[in-house]
């Protein structure tokens, strides 16, 4: 069995560094403290899933649900799938060991260069973008191996179908990199993991039980493992408190199907901490220490982005597009579907960065495949647009086709997934709310960025005949609402305590303007710009560049060189 969690029952007392969290920032930040020679210790809130262990059917998803809503909280604290719902925009992210590297969509991009010369980063970060930045994008894509879906590898129609849509839009096509290996190396990855081939399957959302997807539960977290780090599951820090020169890091551990707390509060001391545990959670636990006493600037919570993020769909095509996961093992006798995102358009050539978008077709996982007939047949008359009217009775037929035989034929096998990523102003504020994290954008969806993506995807989808569904959320009815899966900001960068919540080197401000000493925000939530593209790639080559900073100002040295003497860990198939 893959295994990465400590078989320590309980973290020590103390160690060097505290790591809060595990994905991308925090991955980062747990390999490069430990090559420094720090004894390091992970605190994650979720569970460590192995391939095989993700859910394989709708029962199985759906306990892995949990929601944060308005009124009250549903399913286990420690479900993968964690959707936060509030008035203006929603949030999902990923609750596990890799954080939402889980279950995201694997793409690598790094943002549009201008974005990265905008006033809001630190004058530091502009003034490096080509040089120390550009490392730690250097660094990230060494570790994280993002590769292009390769040519000779078998057609996808969903790809085919995003050619001749992109096509019609005008814009370049191209094959983004992304987090999946191909053709795994019989020797191991950068940090001495054995994967799988992709298999194809197109449930990358839903958790890879293949093995190849190379979330940070492959690359970063056995490095930091391979370098003496401990890591702690089902562990949800509460706050943080300075003691003595020390930070008291209070947490509680997670037990039990229902996710409930086991045996109070713990703690743990370090003398240095770095919060990784998303936007939400980062912001979240910075909020708490304010109210527990920790010296903190007034921004946080400010200038939440949720990147410009719309989820769509194309319905009832008139080509198939095959765009619905199958599953490990496949389905019988079921073609290729590919990685979830196998296909971008790129529409950052705009005069003004800020009207730039992209888009990415997508693939639904197989676990969702049961429900998919009726909910498509539902929302696609009451929230879609139909690009092609002359053909209602065939459009007809493959929806009765898709209710009767299931979502590999008719009309839901003709759905093509789109996924956009934009700039929304990044206007939003998170606070707390009866020790709840709650998140306020009062007319969000009314930023005009919103209406040019619909008019976009509508041109798209009229190239294949399809009808066009917008977000139903985004409807006049449900109040213009939006879905997020890059929410970004909250502890962002700035020059001073008054601007920011961190300075460049990501180190956290006190309301009087110094930084702590030893403090780090190091995820999503120091961004202080929405990118326009899947932040995977910049929030890793941040918090590598951060870490380069921080072995300077602590007199420490590491490489990014992968260790043959470490061990090897196979993370192969599990049917």
């Amino acid at each position: 069995m893959y295994k990465l969690s400590s078989d320590r029952a309980s973290p020590a007392s103390h160690y060097d560094v505290v790591v809060i969290g595990s994905g991308y920032g925090a991955g980062v930040a747990a390999s490069r403290l430990a090559r420094m020679g720090y004894s390091v210790g992970i605190l994650e809130r979720g569970r460590e899933y192995a391939p095989g262990q993700f859910p394989k059917s709708l029962s199985g998803a759906t306990g892995e649900f949990q929601a944060e809503l308005p009124w009250h909280r549903v399913g286990s604290r420690l479900g993968l799938f964690d959707l936060r719902v509030n008035r203006d925009i929603s949030v999902m992210v990923g609750c596990g060991v890799g954080g939402t590297s889980l279950i995201n969509g694997n793409v690598m991009l790094k943002p549009d260069r201008r974005i990265l010369q905008d006033a809001s980063w630190p004058r530091h970060i502009r003034d490096d973008a080509d040089s120390l930045l550009q490392e730690g994008y250097r660094r990230a894509g060494r570790m994280l191996q993002p590769a292009s879906y390769p040519q000779s590898a078998p057609a996808l129609k969903k790809l085919d179908a995003f050619e001749i849509q992109a096509q019609a839009v005008g814009g370049p096509f191209s094959r983004p990199p992304i987090n999946v290996t191909f053709t795994a190396d019989p020797g191991g990855n950068p940090a001495n993991v054995v994967q799988a081939d992709c298999t194809l399957c197109g449930d990358c959302c839903s958790g890879c039980n293949v093995g190849a997807k190379n979330t940070v539960a492959m690359n970063y977290l056995p490095d930091a493992l391979n370098h003496g780090a401990q890591l702690f599951p089902q562990s949800a820090v509460r706050h943080l408190e300075r003691k003595a020169n020390q930070w008291r890091v209070v947490f509680e551990r997670i037990e039990g199907e229902d996710g409930g707390a086991a045996g109070g509060h713990h703690t743990v001391t370090a003398d240095i901490v770095v919060l990784g545990a998303g936007t939400l959670g980062s912001t979240e636990l910075l909020l708490r220490s304010g109210e527990a006493g920790l010296s903190l600037s007034s921004r946080v919570g400010h200038n939440f982005s949720g990147n410009g993020d719309v989820i769509a769909f194309g319905y009832n095509n008139d080509i198939p597009i095959n765009g619905i996961g199958i599953g490990h093992p496949p389905q019988d006798g079921a073609e290729p579907v590919g990685p979830v995102i196998a296909g971008l358009l790129d529409l950052r050539g705009t005069d003004d960065p800020a009207d730039g978008m992209v888009i990415q077709e997508g693939a639904i996982p197989s676990v969702l495949a049961p429900i998919l007939p009726a909910l498509m047949s539902g929302i696609g008359p009451m929230f879609g647009t139909d690009t092609d009217i002359g053909d209602y009775f065939v459009e007809a037929k493959r929806s009765w086709k898709s209710l009767i035989k299931g979502a590999y034929t008719g009309a839901v096998r003709n759905t093509q997934t789109f996924l956009v990523m934009a700039h929304d102003g990044g206007g939003g504020r998170m606070v707390l709310e009866d020790d709840r994290l709650r998140l306020h954008w009062p007319d969000a969806g009314d930023h005009p960025v919103f209406e040019r993506i619909s008019d976009t995807l509508h041109t798209a989808t009229a190239a294949t005949g399809g009808a066009y569904v917008d977000n139903p959320m985004w409807s006049e009815a449900l109040g213009r609402n939006l879905v997020s899966v890059h929410p970004l900001g909250g502890c962002c960068m700035g020059a001073d305590a008054d601007t920011g919540v961190i300075d460049h080197k990501c180190r956290v401000f006190s309301a009087e303007g110094e930084t702590h000493s030893g403090l780090y925000v190091c995820d999503g939530a120091a961004l202080p710009h929405s990118l326009g593209v899947n932040p995977g790639l910049t929030i890793s080559a941040v918090a590598e560049r951060a870490m380069m900073l921080l072995a300077q100002d602590y007199g420490r040295r590491f490489d990014d060189q992968r260790n043959p003497d470490a061990p090897v860990r196979y993370a192969q198939p599990a049917v």
